[in-house]
């Protein structure tokens, strides 16, 4: 038994050392009888690498604008009125909006799993640097939430606005680099620790402390006007939300009127089952409410659908693509023919020592699996060059476009499943074609064989 085994096994090498000796013997003619399959498998490879490339960029390019968060949005109950028709649309009402009573009860329930994502803007403010020049300024009350889901925020230093800084409503403040040189004459300088006093909107003014720094957003610096002194370029500050309510003397209780937006704090937590919990509290919070109740918004099934879409275009694309394998095939099985017509005394050799039947329809088949192997080794190759090529180029066309980098995340990825499943095929395609040339080749009389000149 063991003995058999040995046998199989030095049988099979043989077969392979064989195999290579005649892709050796006729470079050229092996070259062009693969590069049906080359080409075929080129393709493949360079259309799903694309699909995936396409993908992974779109998720996190989706995942800067935003795609993080998830919105809890007002829903109208139908059929919750006394008419005949059982539905009567009524406007919501104060009591009707979600409070901030219920994010401390979501909170309290949840410890540390949910940012709220809550912004508004107290307007323009000037700063005056020790220079005496008057710096422009854009003023953005924000939470810990609404700082973290901002995609044009790249910390460079510091921290971001935090809960406690909102809750006590401290005099923190994020600026960025522009700001920093503007201010204090280099970017380079220690502004982390130093106040600042800004005058908001020509009513009041008020000293800050700087806490953080972050990168001056790329699509803000399109809009700014070439001929402007840098001095002139205005620049976003962030303030804790509570704080920017108070200095403008806005209603400092939370209106939830258009839905809230959250985020997870918890990476760990997975998102499905924190949107579910999510859902669930609500809908308690609502289930009194005669007409009005809550849903759950999530940007990631969109992109759900979309790569569904490209999914489907891919995978039909690629098997269009696949189609070329098959012109490779019957290349490959012509050669085939070809090759046995020419080592015939060689089977009838063999045949006259003992070789049976199968041992010459394997040996014949192994040589077109590997050819057929070979070739889809070297079309993989290729097809992984394209994608990085592609992607190469890409890059250079986004960076003659700065103002969209804050945007695009550039990602090339080689489908591995795509790799293995066209190797696979490509083997597929050895052992199909060759077949029948090499069932031909079995059949040979070794009498006739030995006579063949």
């Amino acid at each position: 038994m063991i003995r058999e085994r040995l046998v199989t096994k030095m049988f099979f090498f043989e077969n392979v050392r064989l195999a290579f000796a005649s892709l050796k013997s006729n470079k050229m003619r092996s070259i062009l009888t693969m590069l049906g399959i080359i080409i075929g498998i080129c393709a493949v490879i360079t259309i799903t690498t694309l699909g995936t490339s396409l993908k992974k960029t779109l998720a996190n390019s989706f995942n800067k604008l935003g795609g993080q968060t998830f919105s809890v949005e007002y829903r109208f109950k139908r059929g919750s009125s006394d008419d005949d028709d059982g539905y009567s649309y009524r406007d919501m009402t104060e009591d009707d909006y979600i409070t901030e009573n219920m994010l401390d009860e979501l909170e309290e329930k949840y410890p540390g799993r949910f940012l709220v994502c809550k912004s508004n803007t107290c307007g323009t403010g000037n700063v005056t640097n020790k220079k005496g020049n008057k710096l422009n300024v854009r003023i953005d009350g924000v939470s810990e939430g609404g700082m973290k889901s901002d995609s044009l925020i790249k910390m460079l230093s510091g921290r971001t606005i935090t809960e406690e800084d909102d809750k006590l409503y401290k005099h923190a403040i994020v600026v960025s680099e522009v700001f920093v040189k503007q201010y204090f004459g280099s970017e380079n300088a220690n502004a982390i620790g130093c106040d600042i006093s800004i005058d908001v909107n020509g009513a009041c003014d008020s000293d800050f402390t700087i806490v953080g720094i972050f990168q001056y957003p790329k699509i803000l610096e399109k809009y700014q006007q070439s001929t402007a002194n840098f001095m002139d370029r205005f620049t976003p500050v962030y303030i804790p939300y509570n704080t920017a309510n108070k200095l403008i003397r806005a209603d400092e209780r939370f209106s939830g009127e258009y839905g809230v937006d959250f985020m997870l704090n918890d990476m760990s937590v997975d998102r499905d089952q924190a949107i579910n919990e999510l859902d669930e509290f609500f809908s308690e919070k609502y289930r009194d409410n005669k007409y009005w109740g809550t849903e759950i918004y999530d940007p990631q099934t969109e992109l759900g659908i979309v790569n569904k879409v490209l999914n489907i275009v891919t995978l039909v694309i690629a098997i269009i693509a696949a189609i070329s394998l098959l012109v490779g095939g019957i290349g490959v099985m012509n050669i085939m023919l070809v090759s046995i017509t020419e080592r015939t005394r060689e089977i009838g050799v063999r045949k006259a020592l003992g070789a049976k039947r199968r041992h010459i329809k394997t040996q014949f088949i192994v040589e077109a699996i590997i050819l057929c192997l070979v070739g889809g080794i070297i079309g993989v190759l290729l097809g992984i060059f394209n994608g990085f090529l592609i992607g190469y180029i890409a890059r250079y066309a986004l960076s003659q476009m700065p103002e969209y980098q804050d945007f695009v995340a550039l990602s090339i990825q080689p489908s591995i499943k795509a790799i293995l499943i066209s190797l696979g095929f490509s083997m597929l395609i050895g052992v199909f074609f060759g077949s029948y040339p090499a069932g031909k080749a079995a059949k040979l009389d070794p009498i006739e064989a030995l006579r063949y000149e």
